[in-house]
């Protein structure tokens, strides 16, 4: 049994519809298609200036990058998983204390645990998603 297909909206007429996707837009379409863009449609862009500090994933930093890298990983040693059960609450307020710092939970609670004077390294509390790419 085969259905009629739905007849979609013409979206060509409809303003409020074109408002909420120009941040979509602005960031989707292709550079040379982009100055057809009104002035108001091209707030959120990036303005690049000479002056601004390279980025080391791109300008040849990516050696020092990655030695940086691999001496965090060989100072901390092999990482494992481990699952513990705490209370929710407990658990929900090491994930709020760690956003208002701006850390990852597992960087907060290895903090803690070095505080109760548990064997944690400077190098485990750095984070490799936050270090530049290699």
């Amino acid at each position: 049994m085969s259905r009629n297909p739905i007849r979609l909206p013409d979206l060509e007429d409809d303003d409020d519809f074109r408002k909420k996707l120009s941040p979509l837009v602005a960031t989707a379409l292709p550079n040379d298609r982009k100055p057809a863009l009104p002035d108001h449609q091209r707030i959120g862009e990036p303005e690049f200036s000479s002056d601004a500090a390279p980025d080391n994933r791109i300008t040849g930093g990516l050696v020092q990058a990655a030695e940086k890298q691999a001496r965090i990983e060989a100072a901390r040693g092999i990482k494992r998983r481990f699952e513990y059960l705490m209370p929710e609450r407990v658990g929900r307020a090491l994930a709020e204390d760690a956003a208002a710092q701006g850390k990852s939970a597992t960087t907060r609670l290895l903090e803690v645990l070095r505080d109760a004077g548990y064997p944690v390294i400077q190098e485990d509390l750095i984070d490799l998603r936050k270090l530049p790419k290699r």
